[in-house]
């Protein structure tokens, strides 16, 4: 169904509204979208920067002191206060670091020397290659990692080994001070993917490892540098720490986790404010496009209607009628004009409709009288012919001689083909009534087959006659059927250039009115957008030369003449087509 031309002022004012709208406001979603991701990104990362910047000092600053303390024992172990010595650099270590919770000096055997107790193994000094922060652990509810430092003398030899237990709370303490986002998480982690330390609350002893678990964790200490990734519904930023470090690095890592939903939450403030701008835009466009189609389109319907009642014939008289008067159309400019010329219109068109169609029924007529005058003069001269030798000659033959049954053929073909060429002058005149005789339908068939035999061998052709019984006769005449049905066999063997099977049926309808003719071959079959087009004159789906065009044209002729029907389909059972003819029987 059309839309009408008020449905049309509408569509194309919201469309106005809405591309303009909807153009700028995804531009500016997506750009807000953009700029927000890349913001969100980097403060993210600058504050994860910040912080494992201040982490890291506080960790090598820790592991600095030792190492310088290490040394410094390593001089003085032998001197001559070497009791005294190491308890006073042992002091001054803890003013200097606060953040260690116990320190203590082993020999290389793992043996106390000096500090507090310690449990260490034997291989703690041939293992320490220079110093480490081991794995963290819980000690009172608090977590710690334990930090060692070779001590060797100024030979090289190794003296000790000082190890110290860093307590790891002020991590805690630095994540709850940091200024997050809304439902930020910050996460710190060792080598091994253990949690360190996180907001919202300290780290639960024998806390399992993340690798494997979290790709964020997998990816910040794969790498030695910073990233992001979204995963979860979260946008995650990671740095490793051991990107800040100059010297030899402790591959812990911190990562902060935001969900997408707080992240981008202005994103999505942006386009709800873009949304209801354009709704409220759409909206008022809308109401002046419903004002102005209202004012634009009310002539122009009743001028519709005034078409529609010419045209049903219900505006007090037959369309064209010059006498009908014109009901009236108030409609200013040209709306007005418009009316008045359809008015006028309207009495002329049924007029030029009745010419329009005399003249081509005078061309159609003046072509086919034409073509058919001169065939019927070209071929009836030698079919008179044809017909006198063969009448001739059967009078020199006895009853009983051999050729007198081919001649008796030859001569009753001739006469029809005269009365087939007679014929084709009708089609010229108004269509003939040629359902005044009757014709016995499964005679005509057997005739056709065997009138067809000579032309079916050489086609390599087989005519198959399944014939219905006790048939009564078709209202139908019998030269102008035996026509049609020599046609539909012969079209049905030059659709198969290789040979095959022609089906020919014939059956009683439902309700006994009409009888039915079917001829299938196995050829190629028409297809649906030429099953009609093959009953026009002229038109044909043959190579050229090779046929006319007349045939199936001549057969619609002639059945229509009988009041019967024709048409094609494909074949019931298989490939092919199926050329079918419904003739009523007679009363």
């Amino acid at each position: 169904m059309k839309r009408s031309l008020r449905a049309r002022i509408l569509w194309v004012l919201a469309l106005a509204a809405i591309m303009p709208t909807a153009l700028v406001g995804a531009l500016a979603i997506r750009r807000a979208r953009a700029d927000l991701e890349r913001e969100v990104v980097r403060g993210n990362l600058a504050l994860i920067r910040s912080l494992g910047d201040s982490l890291d000092r506080t960790l090598q600053g820790a592991r600095s002191a030792l190492q310088v303390a290490a040394a410094m024992w390593a001089d003085v172990r032998t001197g001559p206060d070497a009791d005294r010595q190491p308890r006073r650099l042992l002091r001054r270590l803890r003013r200097e670091v606060p953040l260690l919770s116990s320190l203590s000096i082993v020999d290389v055997d793992g043996a106390l020397l000096h500090g507090d107790p310690v449990s260490v193994g034997p291989d703690v000094g041939a293992h320490s290659f220079g110093g480490y922060i081991g794995d963290v652990v819980m000690e009172d509810g608090r977590p710690q990692v334990r930090m060692v430092a070779q001590a060797r003398g100024r030979t090289g030899e190794l003296a000790g080994v000082l190890v110290a237990q860093l307590d790891l709370q002020f991590i805690s303490d630095a994540l709850d001070d940091a200024r997050l986002g809304p439902g930020a998480r910050l996460l710190v982690v060792d080598g091994d993917g253990v949690p360190v330390a996180r907001t919202g609350g300290p780290r639960a002893l024998g806390e399992p490892s993340l690798r494997g678990q979290s790709a964020a964790v997998d990816r910040a200490l794969g790498t030695a540098t910073e990233g992001s990734l979204h995963a979860g519904g979260d946008v995650i930023v990671y740095r490793n720490l051991s990107g800040f470090q100059s010297q030899r690095g402790v591959r812990w890592a911190i990562l902060l986790e935001q969900p997408e939903r707080e992240a981008y939450a202005l994103a999505r403030a942006t386009t709800r404010d873009t949304l209801l701008i354009g709704a409220g835009g759409l909206a008022v466009f809308l109401a002046l496009g419903a004002f102005i189609a209202s004012r634009l389109t009310r002539p122009l319907r009743d001028l519709a209607a005034r078409a529609d009642a010419v045209a049903g014939g219900t505006a007090g008289g037959e369309m064209g009628d010059p006498d009908l008067p014109p009901p009236p159309l108030d409609a200013p400019g040209e709306i007005g004009v418009l009316a008045q010329r359809f008015e006028e219109m309207a009495h002329r068109i049924g007029e030029r409709e009745r010419l329009q169609a005399a003249l081509a029924r005078g061309d159609r007529l003046a072509a086919v009288g034409t073509m058919a005058a001169s065939v019927a003069h070209e071929v009836n001269n030698p079919l008179t012919t044809v017909l006198g030798y063969a009448r001739l000659l059967q009078e020199d033959k006895p009853a009983d001689h051999p050729d007198r049954p081919g001649l008796e053929l030859i001569a009753g073909e001739a006469a029809r083909m005269q009365r087939i060429v007679g014929g084709l002058l009708d089609y010229a005149r108004s269509r003939p009534d040629t359902s005044d005789g009757t014709a016995d339908v499964n005679q005509l068939l057997r005739r056709t087959a065997d009138l067809m035999a000579p032309a079916a061998r050489r086609a390599r052709a087989d005519i198959q006659l399944e014939l219905a019984s006790a048939l009564p006769p078709a209202a139908a005449d019998s030269d102008a059927l035996q026509q049609v049905l020599v046609n539909l066999v012969h079209n049905a063997m030059q659709a198969m250039p290789d040979g095959g099977p022609v089906v020919v049926r014939s059956a009683l309808t439902a309700g006994d009115v009409a009888i039915e003719v079917q001829v299938i071959d196995r050829g190629p079959g028409v297809p649906p957008e030429e099953r009609e087009r093959v009953f026009e004159p002229f038109y044909t789906t043959k190579t050229a030369g090779s046929g006319t065009g007349l045939g199936l044209a001549v057969c619609r002729h002639l059945v229509t003449g009988f009041r019967g029907s024709i048409d094609v389909q494909p074949a019931p059972d298989g490939p092919g087509a199926c050329f079918r003819v419904l003739i009523p029987a007679a009363v």
